[in-house]
């Protein structure tokens, strides 16, 4: 019989007879009469428990010769330890397998001692704990120990079994540290907590655990930039797992919240002193996690809330992973909420607004900064009445069509490197009875959650406004009830809302007045005049494919908006192309920019067009 297929027989079997052994043991104790008592133990299965254990591994037959030296007790122990690791349980203690084991407890020293038997003979490894709470005499000190497979074991199984722990990839090696911090927050064990006030904290050692995490590293042929990471930044231990933990949090494979600093630094430092020498090592001024901008403070002062940069991601999990977990995170977000997903990239010059709205637009930028955030804080505590936390950001954009009001909510986004979420609102209405409020509170619900998952407030665009926001009605009719029922619950959560909302609409004048007080900024986007008129053609026509009679000058005249311009420079390339012309000559597109403004019912500051 093969070893591993040895051990684990033997310690279910062990484990079925110590039930019937202590059933016997049971009836013998609740029996009072002395003759009944000496019949029943005479009729016992076995005499005793160590009987019990020896007539087990009997039974199982010729043992494998590797296993020969060992004696009864430690056989029966190393089988447990070995089936608890089978088990994926990545603690064991020297009292659970003790518990397994013995049925009569004053017999519990004759497994102790065993268990040093096999630390001598290499099958086991003994940790000890920081922190016993219990007593340093052998072999009672045994109870509070951390119990690892020896050296002589993975000897023994082999190389191809010893290949089965190295790792593949870098989310396995992710995956081995995850299932390492969710064990230690669950079992508030106090592996990693400094209870010394003097102990160098950049210099500490690594835990017992965490060492053949990195032998499994050392012994991998692949690259692991999740590990590579510490050397990269030269992080110390408690550093590096706070950004692992943030990670897991993300990505929810950690359940513990490690964005809170406070419940990071709970579990690294015990005391008052060490957990302020802690908090001041991972998130004061000179951690590294501060000077390399791994870690970013969200939602309120410095210290109190902590996400991940983009340049931590990018080194946990490399640029493909993340390009990976950024197309997961899409597809998820498509197929369970009504929002569209976008990661605009708008450059500055895309952008051509009069200076007055450009300056709010700044302004809007600034103040969702964290300085800004900070500065707007002490600004709401100087004023006359609480106002308390600053809030999210509530954007109205209203004007004629094409002049740059979603291409402004794209700018924004990218300015503020978040992710765009669009709402349609052919989404969010229904036929069908109470599906629109519903949908309407699902806007709200959906957007938190995602906030709380990215760690950040991505900003949420909701274009044609007016039809969701629109004047409430008499409530004379059912469909006036619905859409007044739908404000109330837009109004609702506009109050309270934390994150950033930039709306659009062409009609201003049809939006409910109630709404007026829910927008922080309400910007005008108007029709450009002739100098912004001219920089977006030169924005939009391809300078090294235009004729020499192209007159920008005299196009710029013609009342066109920006996307307007831009739908004329599109039809004229496709007439270019057509006609096999490999310029954009003067006359094709005032053609073309005259039916468009035509179309429009518009007429240019030069001329009228048209009839």
């Amino acid at each position: 019989m093969q070893l591993p297929q040895y051990l684990i027989c033997l310690a279910t079997r062990h484990e079925k007879a110590k039930e019937i052994h202590e059933e016997e043991l049971r009836n013998v104790t609740h029996t009072n009469k002395k003759i009944t008592n000496s019949l029943l133990v005479e009729q016992m299965t076995y005499p005793n428990e160590l009987v019990m254990l020896q007539e087990t591994i009997k039974a199982l037959g010729k043992r494998p010769r590797c296993l020969k030296k060992l004696s009864n007790a430690a056989l029966g122990c190393f089988a447990y330890i070995f089936r608890s690791k089978m088990a994926s349980e990545l603690f064991t203690e020297g009292h659970e397998i003790i518990a397994k084991l013995a049925c009569n407890p004053e017999l519990s020293v004759i497994y102790l001692e065993s268990l040093t038997e096999l630390q001598q003979q290499g099958w086991l490894r003994i940790i000890q704990q920081s922190q016993s709470g219990f007593t340093d005499q052998p072999p009672y000190s045994l109870m509070q120990t951390y119990l690892e497979l020896g050296e002589t074991f993975h000897k023994e199984m082999g190389v191809a079994a010893q290949s089965g722990r190295l790792f593949t990839s870098n989310d396995t090696y992710l995956d081995a540290v995850f299932n390492y911090l969710e064990n230690i927050t669950r079992n508030e064990t106090t592996l990693y907590r400094v209870t010394d006030s003097e102990q160098d904290l950049t210099t500490a050692e690594p835990h017992e655990w965490y060492r053949q995490v990195v032998m499994r590293v050392e012994a991998s042929n692949i690259s692991l930039p999740a590990y590579d990471l510490i050397q990269e930044y030269k992080l110390s231990i408690y550093q590096y797992l706070c950004l692992i933990g943030l990670l897991g949090k993300r990505d929810g494979d950690i359940g513990y919240d490690f964005r809170d600093t406070n419940n990071v630094v709970r579990v690294f430092a015990q005391g008052r002193i060490c957990r302020k020498r802690m908090r001041e090592h991972l998130f004061g001024e000179t951690s590294q996690l501060i000077r390399c901008k791994l870690l970013e403070p969200s939602n309120g002062s410095h210290g109190e809330s902590i996400h991940l940069s983009h340049l931590a991601i990018i080194g946990l999990i490399g640029t493909e992973g993340l390009l990976q977990a950024q197309q997961q995170l899409q597809q998820r977000i498509k197929s369970i909420t009504l929002f569209d997903y976008e990661e605009p990239t708008i450059s500055k010059d895309a952008l051509m607004l009069p200076e007055t709205v450009m300056e709010s637009i700044r302004a809007l930028i600034f103040s969702e900064t964290k300085l800004g955030h900070n500065i707007r804080e002490k600004w709401y505590s100087a004023l006359p009445s609480a106002w308390g936390s600053p809030t999210g950001s509530t954007v109205l954009l209203y004007g004629p069509p094409g002049t740059g009001k979603t291409l402004t909510a794209q700018y924004l986004a990218s300015e503020m490197k978040l992710p765009l979420l669009k709402i349609d609102a052919s989404k969010i209405l229904s036929c069908w009875v109470g599906n629109s409020e519903q949908n309407v509170r699902r806007i709200f619900d959906d957007y938190a959650a995602i906030q709380r998952s990215l760690d950040k407030s991505p900003l949420l665009l909701m274009n044609e406004a007016d039809q969701l926001l629109g004047a409430r009605g008499a409530g004379e009719h059912a469909v006036d009830r619905m859409n007044n029922n739908m404000q109330n619950l837009f109004l609702e959560g506009l109050e309270r809302f934390t994150g950033i909302l930039v709306a659009t609409t062409n009609r201003r004048d049809l939006l409910d007045d109630a709404f007026g007080r829910r927008f922080t900024y309400k910007l005008e986007l108007p029709q450009p005049d002739r100098y912004l008129r001219q920089e977006l053609w030169k924005q939009h026509l391809p300078q090294k494919r235009i004729a020499d009679d192209v007159d920008v000058g005299a196009l710029a005249e013609l009342n066109l908006s920006g996307g307007e311009i831009r739908l004329v420079v599109e039809r004229a390339v496709r007439m270019a192309a057509f006609k096999g012309s490999a310029l954009l000559r003067h006359d094709l597109l005032w053609e073309i920019a005259q039916e468009e403004l035509t179309s429009t019912n518009r007429t240019s500051s030069k001329r009228r067009i048209g009839f």
